[in-house]
């Protein structure tokens, strides 16, 4: 078992070696953003994605003209229990920490999560504590980072399977304490900014192109350091500006 531990750590050191080398020198998977999508296109996308109304505590359903229901009501029914919610909680905090108000995949079918400085971000998240299991911490933590058809950039006769996005912002809850669940304490999540050319170049380097998971180990070892929220938003920024 010890043997297998080190050969697979070897590997993996060897994958992200070839890795560094591809974004050192260029390559296919090097292609700054995915299918040509342009900044100003990104922008319009997103003012399409956020007109819409955004329903306040204070709005109401009615039953023959007077008010029987709040919208508070519906959030606290539907959102009261915040266990199992960490996809959506990890969405709301990389987009408070960025400044950004309305949320762009209301529909869960846009092709990333939300844009900033005209790039396109996808959100994930993974925890070592679920909702459905009260006894133990979770051994197995990884992201999806499978790709997704391009219809929503490119005509349908050029239609195939890419990462749809410019950076990937993986979020891992920490707290490991079973029996009690914060998910309210900010503290807990840790960070991991990505850029897509960096995951798409190790998952060719890989022989996987179209590599559906990745673990958290390889998030850690690609990304090189977490940042917490109150330092999210400078170090996306930094990315960004390195990519630009």
């Amino acid at each position: 078992m010890r043997h297998t531990l080190i050969s697979r750590k070897y590997k993996i050191g060897i994958e992200l070696d070839m890795v560094q080398n591809i974004l050192t020198n260029g390559g296919s998977a090097l292609d700054g953003k995915n299918d040509g999508v342009e900044m100003d296109n990104v922008e319009k996308t997103r003012e399409i994605n956020t007109t819409y109304r955004n329903y306040s505590e204070v709005d109401c359903f009615t039953f023959a003209g007077s008010p029987v229901l709040s919208v508070l009501d519906f959030w606290r029914y539907c959102y009261g229990n915040l266990a199992g919610q960490s996809p959506v909680i990890a969405e709301f905090l990389v987009a408070k920490a960025l400044g950004i108000d309305k949320a762009e995949n209301v529909t869960l079918w846009t092709a990333y999560d939300m844009s900033y400085r005209g790039m396109r971000i996808e959100v994930k998240s993974t925890e070592y504590v679920h909702a459905w299991n009260k006894t133990r911490v979770s051994n197995a933590r990884s992201f999806s980072i499978a790709p997704s058809n391009n219809e929503y950039w490119g005509s349908k006769s050029e239609r195939k399977l890419s990462r749809q996005n410019d950076l990937y912002v993986f979020c891992l809850n920490t707290n490991q304490a079973v029996q009690r669940p914060r998910p309210l304490n900010l503290e807990d999540w840790d960070f991991y900014v990505i850029e897509t050319s960096r995951i798409n170049a190790y998952t060719e380097t890989n022989g996987n192109p179209n590599q559906k998971q990745i673990a958290l180990g390889i998030v850690k070892r690609l990304a090189k350091n977490a940042v917490k929220w109150d330092k999210l938003r400078q170090h996306v920024d930094e990315i960004i500006d390195m990519m630009q």
